[in-house]
Formats: structure tokens, C-alpha cells, sequence
């Protein structure tokens, strides 16, 4: 049976064996200080090379502190510590899709992982709803709510290296993001053990990887890994390991970006391995468009030899479709491919 992209899962994993076949590590400090200086613009040259190549490349000296992700990190321990009845009373809804979930849905397929999602501190503007924070962990929202705005600081910072890498301004799509993204942070545990295994619930039996195949659907996505490892990245026929980089934050584009940069900046395919022997856990950052956005190729990428490649998105519409189809099987999750020219 050939290998096709319904059945990429069983697509080889490769052998990391020299620094080209690695995702790539690009030290921001440079773009921090000043993205229209000379010494940012080798920055922006491989942060562009990465998201053509490989939509996946990792950050160091990226300016979020090292004592916030410490305590970012015990906070996360701490809420996947609580027993199930903490856990019920912050539990998702289909209308509310703030707070812990574990029975997620990637492609229609069950994944290994519990979840806990939170927004801004605003009422979300996509679904209405407020976040729902863990009575037990006196910490918890004040670490989480300056963790996400340090994420937000970062990505504002990548979004004009990406613009940029596109001869655009650099503050080209800051408007899209405006007065307010709606973007959200990801708490993840893999256990080893299903955490629906014996429940009595009725759920989906397989649950063979921690998150299946899929692509992310906003801008792009900042993640905060441990040391365990488990993600792979899809390139060139091969599933490659993205090892965890101490004092990196592992960057991806989404399919919003992809959409922007009419196929320039491709949407990476990427999954995570299920846990036999050791717990992981994992912190990313989905930085979104504003709900009222319409997303389509940016200026600088359409011309009589590239025409446009897809149709307007309208992205709460897109974000909406896509949450349902994490809580539960709705039908066919959407993708960016429905809306090709």
C-alpha cells in the first residue's frame, strides 16, 4: 500500500544524523532589540528560511524570564495533580471551551493527553465565554495571565520578523491582531496510563498517539517543552524529532500564516508520540487573529505569475469549526485545503 497523507502515521521516523536534517535554533536577541537593525536581519533571513522549509524552528534568547517559566511550570504540575473532582469543576463545555478537558478529538481520532485551555482576561470574543481557573491554586491565574502576556509580547515580536520575510513593514499584520487576538495558552499532560481508560464514559477506544497528525490553525504557536520529548515534525517524507532545546521555545506556523503567505510560509504537519514510559507535558501558545479578521495572501505575495490560492477566510467562523471538531466528532475537522481556489 502506497504511503499517502491518509495514512501518515506510518510513515518512517528519520535518523537525526547531521545539523541539516535538525530543526533549526535561531538566537532572536538581535531582532529583540531592534528588528529594523543590520544585526537583526540575519534573524529574519532564517526565521523566513525556516518557515518555507520547515514551518518549525526553535528560539533562544527569546525574553521571557527564566524565573516565570519556572513557576509557570509548577503551576502546571500542580493543576494536572488535582483529583478528578478539582478537574470536573473546571471542565469544558461544547459552548464553553475554557478549562480542562480529556477527551479531546484530533482528526476524529481520541488523543492520550489531558488538557486545560485558558484566553485573555477579557471575555473571549469568539465564543462569548470567561476562563474558569482552579479554586485550589492561589497562583495559578496570576502566573498564567503573565505567562500569556509574555507569549503575546514574543509572538507580536516573530509576527514582524514574518512580515518582514515577506518585504512587508514590520508592523504590516499587527491590525489583524487588533484591539483584541484571541489567542489562547494549552496546558498538555500525556500520561502514560489512558485517562479515560476505565471511566465507564462513552469515548473513543483508541487512543494511540498523544495528539494525531494535524496542522495548527492560527498564525503561528510558541511551546514551552520538557526534557521528555515526543513531537515530530513531517518533512520530506520522514517524521523528524524536534528534541527538546534547553532555554528554547519551539516555534511553528499555522494555517492562517500559510493562508497570508499564499503557500510562501508552509503550515507544518506535526503529532506527539504517546507516552509508555515517562509523563510529558507541554505548554504551547496558539497567538491568533482577532475574531473580526478576514484572512487572505498578503500584497507582496499575489502578482499575474502568483495569483491568490484561497478564498477569504473568515477566521472566527474557521477557529469556531475547528474547537468543535477538538470536543467532539461533528464531522470532517476544517482545513485551509477546503478554501483553495
Amino acid at each position: 500500500m502506497a504511503l499517502t497523507a491518509d495514512n501518515l502515521d506510518r510513515h518512517p521516523v528519520a535518523g537525526e544524523t547531521s545539523v541539516e536534517q535538525q530543526v533549526p535554533v535561531i538566537d532572536i536577541s538581535d531582532l529583540l532589540a531592534d528588528s529594523s537593525s543590520v544585526a537583526a536581519q540575519a534573524s529574519i533571513d532564517q526565521i523566513a528560511n525556516a518557515c518555507q522549509s520547515w514551518g518549525f524552528f526553535q528560539v533562544v534568547n527569546h525574553g521571557i524570564s527564566n524565573q516565570l517559566i519556572t513557576d509557570t511550570w509548577e503551576q502546571t504540575l500542580q493543576l494536572f495533580a488535582m483529583g478528578d473532582e478539582g478537574k470536573s469543576a473546571v471542565m469544558r463545555s461544547k459552548d464553553n471551551p475554557w478549562g480542562f478537558y480529556n477527551n479531546e478529538l484530533t482528526k476524529n481520532q481520541r488523543d492520550k493527553k489531558e488538557v486545560f485551555d485558558f484566553c485573555g482576561e477579557a471575555v473571549d470574543s469568539i465564543y462569548g465565554q470567561s476562563n474558569r481557573w482552579p479554586e485550589a491554586q492561589d497562583k495559578f491565574k496570576q502566573v498564567m495571565t503573565t505567562y500569556f502576556d509574555a507569549c503575546t509580547t514574543l509572538s507580536l515580536q516573530l509576527l514582524e520578523a514574518f512580515s518582514l520575510g515577506l518585504k512587508l513593514p514590520a508592523d504590516f499584520m499587527h491590525g489583524d491582531f487588533a484591539p483584541q487576538h484571541t489567542g489562547f495558552v494549552r496546558l498538555n499532560h500525556y500520561p502514560v496510563d489512558d485517562p479515560m481508560s476505565g471511566s465507564g464514559n462513552d469515548y473513543q477506544p483508541e487512543a494511540d498517539l498523544g495528539i494525531h497528525h494535524h496542522t495548527d490553525a492560527g498564525a503561528l504557536t510558541v511551546l514551552m517543552q520538557d526534557d521528555v520529548g515526543g513531537l515530530q515534525v513531517y518533512h520530506d517524507g520522514y517524521w523528524h524529532n524536534v528534541p527538546p532545546t534547553p532555554g528554547a521555545m519551539v516555534i511553528n506556523t499555522g494555517d492562517m500564516m500559510q493562508v497570508w503567505s499564499n503557500d510562501i510560509y508552509q503550515a507544518p504537519i506535526h503529532r506527539v508520540l504517546a507516552m509508555k514510559d515517562r509523563v510529558r507535558y507541554s505548554i504551547p501558545f496558539f497567538f491568533n487573529p482577532a475574531a473580526s479578521s478576514k484572512v487572505s495572501p498578503l500584497p507582496t505575495v499575489v502578482n499575474e505569475a502568483n495569483p491568490s490560492l484561497y478564498r477569504n477566510i473568515e477566521w472566527a467562523k474557521f477557529r469556531g469549526a475547528r474547537s468543535d471538531g477538538d470536543y467532539a466528532d461533528y464531522g470532517t475537522e476544517v482545513q485551509i485545503s477546503q478554501f483553495r481556489r
